[in-house]
């Protein structure tokens, strides 16, 4: 088998996967990759925007528009810090963490459901020959 073939199949499993991820964000009234920034929040507990572009290695833009989308719905809250008016601070409501919990479990039930059809040693293959492939091409940039 050709790499060209595999990795065709990788991208196919790739849009598959996102394709059924954005069902579920839909169907609990999120947009594709919101989910990590309300996770990255609650995590954090208190945080920036730019400190959620740092973690996610996203672009500002890309934060700024769905942060702002997320406060509207009520999911996130903007701050603005007494100490230095220059700085927002966003934390995270209850009912976002709710939204973000009943994604997480959502999201974790399919990923369960899809590798049912694997045994845990080929699961860990798979996981060992993913890591080497990303070192791979990790060695080929740096060159």
């Amino acid at each position: 088998m050709k790499p060209r073939e595999i990795i065709a199949l990788m991208h196919r499993f790739n849009k598959e996967h996102r394709n059924h991820i954005q069902k579920i964000m839909e169907d609990e009234g999120l947009f594709y990759g919101q989910l990590p920034i309300l996770e990255t929040v609650s995590q954090r507990g208190c945080c920036t925007q730019r400190q959620i572009v740092q973690d996610l290695d996203v672009t500002p833009p890309c934060v700024a528009t769905s942060v702002k989308r997320l406060v509207k719905k009520g999911y996130l809250e903007k701050k603005t810090d007494e100490k230095d008016q220059r700085n927002t601070q966003i934390t995270i409501t209850e009912e976002g963490y709710r939204k973000s919990q009943a994604c997480r479990k959502n999201f974790d039930a399919f990923d369960e459901e899809v590798f049912a059809c694997l045994t845990q040693q080929e699961k860990e293959t798979l996981l060992e020959l993913l890591i080497k492939l990303n070192e791979s091409i990790r060695k080929g940039e740096s060159q």
